[in-house]
């Protein structure tokens, strides 16, 4: 008895310490709670005091079936707390997978440039007319000159404000494709991360999964041993108090626990998956570069395509400045 106790208490204690970063919801029995709770050992004693199972008897006591029904409904307990579990975590898995995000990223580039295209099609018909306003503006200039020579500056302030308003309006798509890229780039950055945080929270839950299988043994095996440990402590208790009668042929003898199925804990499908998307993600980091420079040169070719109009014989120099500062 004594080195049961030892290897029961090394359990609990293995048990214990598991439980503390495992799930809560599992908790294993005890063997001193339930011999208490059982009442095992004044039964034990009574009925050795009456003889009772009898020598010839071959069918368990009500305490004995008692504590077989006990440990079989902890060994339940173990295994819905496994099934729940692996359920849970399979969940987790199930739910961490890249591949999407993946391909996002490597096509993100195209659909900057479908966004780009988009921005400067919105803004293409109001620039159409400002920039004919503009030509209006200048050719009236032009013709006043050759016919009039006063009220000249009337004329130019006039273009001047047409063609101001036209650059101020190159000037702010200019800047809004400068923000959509920043957008692009930085989601880029972010979805990267993003990706790789899912892989080691996938990396952690398959641990996880393969901790199930152990605990759910340990949980077992443990059921086993208190049942075997409570028999014990009921036959000794009442071969003691027999009065020299001997017992039953069958207090030698284990009692069988049922037969069980244990939930699937495969972790080996997990692990070609979760191999298969670490290698997604190595391949997408090798390509980033390529993919911002993509998205850099998407840029700059409608960046560049909105140019100032630098054909006016007289272009205001302080309207060149505003609109020919250098993309970020």
């Amino acid at each position: 008895m004594q080195l049961f106790k030892k290897l029961m208490n090394i359990l609990e204690q293995a048990d214990r310490s598991r439980e503390r970063t495992g799930n809560p919801l599992f908790v294993p029995p005890e063997f001193e709670h339930l011999k208490r709770d059982l009442n095992i050992v004044e039964q034990a004693r009574r009925h050795g005091e009456q003889g009772y199972p009898p020598e010839e008897a071959t069918r368990l006591t009500a305490t004995e079936e008692t504590i077989r029904v006990t440990l079989e409904l902890e060994r339940e307990k173990v295994l819905a707390w496994a099934e729940s579990r692996l359920t849970a975590v399979q969940n987790r898995l199930d739910a961490l997978d890249i591949g999407a995000t993946v391909s996002r990223c490597i096509q993100v580039d195209q659909d900057f440039e479908r966004a780009i295209d988009s921005l400067v099609s919105d803004y293409a018909i109001r620039l159409q007319r400002l920039e004919y306003s503009v030509r209006e503006r200048e050719a009236e200039l032009c013709a006043y000159k050759a016919e009039h020579h006063s009220g000249f500056e009337k004329h130019q302030k006039r273009r001047n404000q047409a063609l101001g308003i036209y650059q101020d309006e190159i000037a702010d798509v200019r800047n809004e494709l400068m923000a959509l890229k920043q957008q692009f780039l930085e989601k880029l950055e972010s979805d990267v991360l993003a990706c790789n945080e899912q892989l080691v929270s996938y990396q952690s839950a398959l641990d996880e999964k393969r901790n199930v299988k152990p605990r759910m043994a340990s949980g077992l095996n443990k059921a086993e041993m208190i049942l075997a440990g409570l028999v014990q402590c009921y036959r000794a208790e009442n071969q003691l108090h027999r009065n020299g009668r001997r017992v039953p042929a069958y207090f030698s003898e284990r009692i069988a626990l049922q037969a069980i199925t244990l939930p699937d804990s495969d972790v080996a499908e997990d692990e070609i998956c979760l191999a298969s998307q670490q290698q997604a993600l190595v391949d997408l980091i090798e390509q980033l570069e390529q993919i911002r420079g993509r998205i850099q040169s998407s840029f700059y070719q409608k960046y560049n395509q909105l140019m100032p109009l630098s054909w006016l014989p007289e272009y205001p120099p302080v309207m060149e400045q505003r609109i020919t500062a250098s993309p970020v």
